[in-house]
């Protein structure tokens, strides 16, 4: 079982690192985001270490991605690691000014979809 868990850390690393410098976050800003040490988080992107479910949450929320990506369970295409991000964004803004939001995203789609 603990084989399991050094592969699981090594790709939860690996990913996390790249989505840290893919989205330009250092380190130590992920790190406190999250509410961990930049020490302790860069055990984990070496894959040293693993995270509890808060950590995960909170990774998955911060990076804008789900745990299945995280944890190598799925692939995600960049366009499903886009409309994570825009979901993601689009579930910040009030309410009253979705409808809006649709009527611009009605607006580009007929400008660029041929």
């Amino acid at each position: 079982m603990k084989g399991d868990n050094t592969q699981i850390n090594a790709v939860l690393g690996e990913r996390v690192r790249a989505l840290r410098i893919e989205k330009r976050i250092t380190r130590e800003a992920l790190a406190e985001r999250i509410d961990v040490s930049a020490r302790f988080l860069a055990d984990v992107e070496t894959g040293k270490v693993g995270v509890s479910l808060t950590t995960l949450k909170k990774l998955c929320l911060t990076l804008n991605t789900c745990a299945d990506h995280l944890l190598g369970i799925s692939e995600l295409s960049d366009k499903e690691l886009l409309l994570t991000e825009i979901d993601s964004k689009v579930k910040k803004i009030d309410r009253k000014y979705l409808i809006d939001l649709i009527r611009v995203i009605d607006a580009f789609s007929d400008a660029v979809v041929k």
